[in-house]
């Protein structure tokens, strides 16, 4: 009998103590979905991917990688606050083996950025010539990287050059050129003739290597490669940037996209897709937009689809299902027009009456123009990335 009782009691406790174990796992992965929702909502571009596992002694290990230490404080104040014993076992990025060595500039004219370490991921995003980078992680022949529009993926280890931050200040003082042609090249001498030391999209950035001559500018690349561009499709960087907003080159660049084919994760004149065809236009003006279309949505002057007679060019139109989530945008030009990249560049119209209305769920506008500054919408020459803020 006192067996059986001892057993009982030994399952009894065993019972408890797996469902205390059960409530406490539970208690530990809401807390770091609030934290999450706090710190890291959308995922694209924040850092907080974590775990917990639950150790021989009863305390919860938490694993994963974060770019953020302000949320870690904030998930261990409140499981510390909520009496649950926790051994932090989280990554904070950028990842100190990486040493001093945390920020790089996009050294190839279109860089591949993937959803993975690998070349078979998805293809999320590009990064132009010249674009500076925050590193926050390497594996293998690979580097995770966030781009000045905040968005984060892996690049591989050949685009890119890393720089200390003596090296990447020296960059951003430096003078510099960026390419105001649509698509050319870089040549090894200073002459049509000279062979090809790379190509070369809008908005690119090189460093300039001396005076002009003879209608060509020396340039270095961010890997030390030399070349000249032509004095005519380049202008100097800060002059450019520093210059008021160009709505006339925003549409310039769209309309001789017309007819580039659609590139899932393209953000350039030579491919894009439709919130990579804005955002690249919109570049050339002076302006970085949010990556994608369900990012740009959300800034601006958001104004409602059914106004759309009040629309004005520039303005960013927002498409999607009947639910009202976001999968398409085109950029207003005018009398109802609209340019925006699906299957290929091309012009549509909001007014049911045309020939080339598209009978889309037309979601909202997002007015650009009157929101520089704000989140989602910074001048190339305010972001700190590109230029020393004074």
């Amino acid at each position: 009998m006192l067996k059986s009782i001892i057993k009982i009691t030994g399952s009894f406790l065993l019972l408890c103590a797996t469902l205390t174990a059960m409530a406490q796992t539970s208690i530990v992965q809401t807390a770091i979905e609030q934290t999450r929702r706090q710190y890291a909502p959308d995922s694209r571009t924040a850092l907080f991917d974590l775990s917990v596992e639950l150790s021989n002694d009863s305390s919860y290990i938490l694993k994963g990688c974060c770019d953020n230490p302000r949320a870690v404080e904030a998930l261990l104040q409140q499981l510390d606050a909520a009496g649950i014993a926790c051994v932090n076992r989280i990554k904070l990025l950028p990842d100190p083996a990486l040493g001093n060595r945390t920020r790089a500039l996009v050294t190839v004219c279109c860089a591949s950025l993937r959803s993975d370490s690998r070349h078979s991921s998805e293809m999320v995003t590009q990064a132009i010539l010249g674009t500076p980078l925050r590193v926050l992680q390497q594996q293998g022949e690979w580097y995770r990287v966030q781009t000045p529009d905040r968005y984060i993926s892996w690049i591989p280890a050949n685009s890119i050059t890393l720089q200390d931050e003596s090296g990447w200040n020296s960059w951003r003082e430096a003078a510099r050129y960026i390419y105001t042609g649509f698509q050319g090249f870089v040549y090894d001498a200073p002459n049509r003739q000279a062979g090809i030391v790379s190509d070369i999209v809008a908005g690119a950035i090189l460093q300039a290597d001396g005076k002009a001559h003879k209608g060509f500018v020396p340039v270095i690349f961010p890997d030390g490669r030399k070349g000249f561009l032509k004095s005519a499709e380049c202008c100097d960087l800060d002059q450019w940037a520093s210059r008021p907003f160009d709505l006339d080159a925003v549409l310039q660049t769209a309309r001789t996209m017309m007819g580039s084919t659609y590139l899932w994760g393209g953000t350039s004149v030579k491919g894009a897709d439709c919130s990579g065809f804005v955002k690249t236009a919109y570049f050339c003006g002076g302006v970085i937009l949010a990556r994608d279309a369900s990012q740009q949505a959300f800034t601006g002057e958001i104004i409602p689809a059914d106004r759309w007679t009040t629309c004005q060019m520039g303005d960013l139109l927002f498409f999607g299902n009947a639910r009202g989530k976001v999968d398409h945008v085109g950029l207003y030009l005018d009398n109802g027009r609209y340019i925006h990249c699906s299957g290929q560049v091309k012009v549509n119209s909001l007014d049911p009456s045309t020939p080339d209305y598209r009978p889309d769920d037309f979601l909202s506008i997002s007015r650009i123009k009157t929101r520089i500054g704000t989140p989602g919408i910074t001048a190339v020459k305010a972001h700190p990335w590109y230029f020393n803020q004074k």
